[in-house]
């Protein structure tokens, strides 16, 4: 992240400007991109002001802070952004509905009336090794065997072919 640090009515430290790149690290754990940030820090009359405005993922976010101490006008304009930020994350994700009404959603309509005259069946599968698995394929030409391969964890779909050559197929 590139911090913008300005002074506005004031010279900014080598100390305040540490100080604020070591507060705004903290926004780093988020992991979003952020695109410019402008921070700029002032004095006016006994009140110290700090103000950023940052463009996160093509969308601004801005907050101000006015204390009588600017160490503190720093730590409370992160806290600020970080709330933000946090909030922008979480209408992301839908907590409210399960992961099949959200997968559900995107598909076309055409498709889900057909999804109501099929029966849907998730058997456990079974882990096994690639030379198991391959002894267990059958014999006929269409013949697909779902399983867990016990060497990578992954599932995997063995397939006999035409000429009894068989594919594996890492979904």
């Amino acid at each position: 992240m590139r911090l913008r640090i300005t002074g506005r009515h004031m010279a900014v430290t080598p100390a305040l400007r540490r100080y604020i790149e070591t507060r705004f690290e903290r926004l780093d754990r988020y992991a979003i991109k952020f695109g410019s940030v402008q921070v700029t820090v002032g004095v006016e009359k006994l009140q110290h002001t700090a103000e950023v405005v940052c463009i996160v993922n093509g969308k601004p976010l801005q907050a101000k802070i006015a204390t009588k101490e600017m160490y503190s006008s720093v730590d409370q304009l992160v806290d600020r952004i970080d709330a933000q930020i946090r909030k922008r994350k979480e209408r992301l994700v839908d907590h409210k509905q399960g992961v099949k009404k959200r997968r559900l959603r995107n598909v076309p309509a055409a498709i889900l009336t057909l999804t109501d005259t099929l029966e849907v069946v998730r058997p456990t599968l079974r882990t096994m090794s690639l030379d198991d698995a391959r002894g267990r394929l059958g014999d006929q030409p269409t013949s697909l065997l779902v399983f867990v391969n016990a060497a990578s964890g992954k599932m995997q779909i063995l397939q006999r072919l035409d000429g009894g050559r068989v594919a594996l197929i890492e979904p």
